[in-house]
């Protein structure tokens, strides 16, 4: 009979702890949500037939990702916020090397943004 009081407090701790982190994900992807909308803005305007507005456009992805940088959640979540962070890097790099003329790596960075951003979508989407 000792044991049940225990198992109980065992049982509503972990109730409690999973909360939590159910609390945490819906947080950080909340936040994720409304900057994946800036960046898809952002990545819109690299079509600009101004040199000048796809070089902001660059600007305001590359502040994006910094601000992604800083939300926190669950492990699995950082994980692929830290992949799609790298693979927005890797699409500004390549984004300035086009302005200058060589577009060799846009399309594969525009396909690994594509996958991460797709994969910490799935992950936020219920």
């Amino acid at each position: 009979m000792k044991k049940l009081p225990a198992l109980a407090t065992l049982a509503v701790g972990i109730l409690l702890l999973s909360g939590c982190s159910q609390a945490a994900t819906l947080a950080a992807c909340g936040q994720i949500a409304s900057e994946a909308v800036q960046v898809s803005g952002a990545i819109n305007e690299l079509s600009s037939p101004t040199p000048e507005a796809a070089r902001a456009a660059l600007n305001e992805v590359r502040a994006v990702s910094e601000k992604i940088r800083g939300i926190d959640g669950p492990e699995e979540f950082v994980t692929l916020r830290d992949s799609w962070t790298t693979s927005i890097d890797a699409f500004v790099t390549e984004g300035g090397k086009a302005l200058a003329g060589d577009v060799s790596g846009v399309d594969e960075a525009s396909n690994q943004m594509r996958t991460a951003t797709d994969a910490i979508v799935a992950y936020c989407t219920p």
